[in-house]
């Protein structure tokens, strides 16, 4: 085989292998990018149903914050 022959295999080769290396980092991040969006939307549908029970702490928390600098002093 002569020098350009040579050339082209090891050029094909390359890029045979920078496309699966692309190939294998584009379905993971797509994996990736699937199933955070399934955890935010858990995440969203858990906030969502227990929204008056946040809503209550987080105001008592806040009465509880503002009743410190109201009467401290």
């Amino acid at each position: 085989m002569n020098n350009t022959i040579i050339a082209l295999f090891q050029t094909l080769n390359i890029v045979s292998l920078m496309l699966e290396t692309f190939a294998i980092v584009a379905v993971r991040i797509t994996v990736t990018s699937i199933v955070l969006g399934q955890y935010f939307i858990e995440g969203c549908k858990v906030v969502y149903n227990n929204r008056q029970e946040i809503l209550e702490k987080s105001n008592n928390i806040r009465n509880a914050v503002g009743y410190q600098f109201a009467y401290a002093g």
